[in-house]
This record gives structure tokens, sequence and C-alpha cells, in this order.
């Protein structure tokens, strides 16, 4: 009888723990109810039932995030040049290394963890594509001098159609363009003597 009690009242605390999550402030959780979507909660505790009946999973929503094309940083800020990203053919013809630095957010939690398997994957290649898109579109001049601020708002506006057909729960915030240089040293030195 007492092993009973004891069996009983653990599985009463265990589900009383099961019970109940809390969301940040910066989170929304998706609530689903036998594998289905049932909720979208915001910030606060909230209860859901135990036993795996209900599950939530919390997203990062108002969080910006980000993603280096063409270099990375570490931790302690080294500057890494990834040349496999960062060189593009211009349209007149001629090599540059460009690289951009893009911030998105998480807009629709319930898209970004069921529409599609790894959405930064795909914002990554899209943005990759119209980046070498627009650059080959555009002359080395515009690319090295006065041309960035266009080219960062054609990659902005192309990803951001394109986002909203794909509907894959982010949202791009922006683009910028964090250098642009040809690849050799020759051709810089060239560029900064004409500057």
């Amino acid at each position: 009888k007492t092993i009973v009690i004891v069996v009983v009242v653990a599985l009463l605390l265990l589900a009383g723990m099961s019970c109940f999550y809390t969301v940040d402030d910066k989170q929304q959780a998706v609530v689903t109810t036998f594998g289905k979507v049932t909720d979208v909660t915001d910030a606060g505790l909230h209860f859901k039932l135990p036993f795996g009946i209900q599950q939530a999973r919390k997203v990062d929503v108002n969080v910006y995030q980000k993603i280096e094309l063409g270099y990375s940083t570490s931790g302690n800020n080294d500057y890494k040049v990834n040349e496999s990203e960062s060189t593009m053919i211009t349209g007149d013809y001629n090599i540059v290394n460009v690289d951009f630095f893009v911030e998105y957010k998480i807009s629709d939690p319930v898209q970004y963890l069921y529409s599609s398997n790894e959405p930064e994957l795909i914002l990554r290649n899209l943005i990759q594509s119209q980046v070498r898109n627009v650059v080959g579109s555009s002359t080395v001049d515009s690319v090295l001098t006065d041309g960035k601020e266009n080219i960062q708002m054609q990659v902005k506006e192309l990803v951001t159609q394109i986002l909203e057909e794909y509907d894959i729960g982010l949202t791009l915030v922006d683009v910028k363009i964090q250098d642009a240089e040809p690849p050799t040293q020759d051709v810089i030195e060239a560029f900064k003597a004409v500057e």
C-alpha cells in the first residue's frame, strides 16, 4: 500500500512539474497537441497537458540574428575571409571580393518550425544567390565605390519578395556590404591609388 501511494505521489509530482512552462519576453512558444499545432503563446507562465500530450517549443522571435557572407568572425573578433563566398564577377567581367552582413528575425514561429527543415540555410542560400545576381549586373566601379547602397537595397528587395513566396517564417531586417575590394593585392593598391 505504501509503495502504491509513493508511486502515485511521484506520478502526480512529475505531471505537475511537466504541466507548466515559462516563455521569456523575447520568445514565443508553439504548442502542439498530439503533434498538431494548437496554440502560440507569448511571454509568461503557461499551462500544458502532461506526459507528451502537449509539447511547447520555444522560438526566439524578438532577437535579431546574423548571417556573415564572405567572412566570419569568432568570439574574439578575428576576421576570417571565406573566398568561396566572397569572390564574385561583376557585370563588366571583373572579379571582386564582397562581404555581406545580413540581419534577420523570426516572424512566424509556426512556419519557422514546420514549413521547412533548415530555414536559416534556405535564407543563406537565397541571399548568396541574390547577391551574386545583383553584383553580376553591376559594374566594378559601383560595387567598389558609390553603388554599394543601391546594391544593398536591390538585394534586400529581391530577398524579401522571395521570402514572402516561400513563407518560411523569417523576415529580412537589413543587408549591408561589409567590405568590397578587388581580389589581388596589385589591383587593391591600384584602386587605392585612384581613390
